[in-house]
């Protein structure tokens, strides 16, 4: 989370329109979703990487360490559709099905390409600039505060796992099976109470400064582009004319 946060801060295209990226990314989303061929799938997949590599300037590095828990579930949902269990033989016997590797490669390409399109909106645009975009759509204030409250508890629940466990190791606290188990359990049993102490620090600075029930950000965005948007349609139309032709 952290890295995506990062990323999303740094980008070279971090002030542009969220609502441009998100045209962009659901675009990517709804070609891939809808186009039945193989070709337009890996299309949306370069586009996207090509777009987070030399668009945004983010390190392939990255990119990748984010895929990273996506691209493991897709791989390891692919694998239980082609593995089969066949029953002929006297014992159970595990096997490959060859009529459900096309179909399960498809999917697998798909989900790629639509978890791009994701990660392509995630490591270019901040969660504020999401919900400010949200707030402009019609969702009320009350849900994206809550949401952008619970995403703030969370980097505080990581923050103190991180202290404590450091210090914890800083004082041998990890040396040894019975020791580091000790280590843990003393750690979760702290971790609510510095959780919710640090909570109520944040409450207490909101209040500090004039907190009326609605949380205020610095808009840093450049105004629409047409030519921009002109470009993202034209890209998607490509992408849906290839998945037309390309099976």
């Amino acid at each position: 989370m952290r890295l995506i946060d990062r990323n999303a801060q740094t980008n070279r295209w971090r002030r542009l329109p969220a609502l441009e990226k998100a045209a962009l990314a659901i675009g990517m989303m709804t070609a891939a979703l809808c186009s039945p061929g193989w070709m337009a799938q890996g299309v949306v997949l370069v586009s996207c990487a090509a777009l987070l590599l030399w668009g945004a300037r983010i390190s392939c590095r990255d990119i990748l360490r984010s895929a990273s828990v996506p691209a493991g579930f897709i791989a390891l949902s692919s694998l239980a559709q082609v593995v089969t269990l066949q029953l002929n033989s006297a014992w159970p016997v595990l096997g490959l099905s060859e009529a459900a590797l096309l179909p399960a490669g498809f999917i697998a390409l798909r989900s790629l390409a639509c978890v791009a399109a994701l990660l392509f909106l995630a490591l270019t645009t901040p969660l504020t600039d999401i919900l400010r975009l949200l707030r402009r759509a019609g969702i009320g204030p009350e849900a994206s505060d809550i949401a952008l409250m619970m995403f703030r508890f969370i980097w505080l629940t990581l923050d103190c796992v991180e202290s404590s466990s450091r210090s914890q190791a800083n004082r041998l606290g990890y040396d040894g099976y019975r020791r580091s188990l000790r280590s843990l359990g003393l750690l979760l049993a702290a971790l609510l109470p510095r959780v919710l102490n640090r909570a109520q620090r944040v409450e207490a600075g909101l209040a500090a400064r004039g907190y009326d029930g609605e949380l205020r950000f610095i808009d840093l965005e450049e105004k629409l582009s047409l030519v921009r948007l002109a470009g993202t349609a034209a890209l998607i139309t490509t992408i849906a004319m290839i998945g037309r032709v390309g099976y």
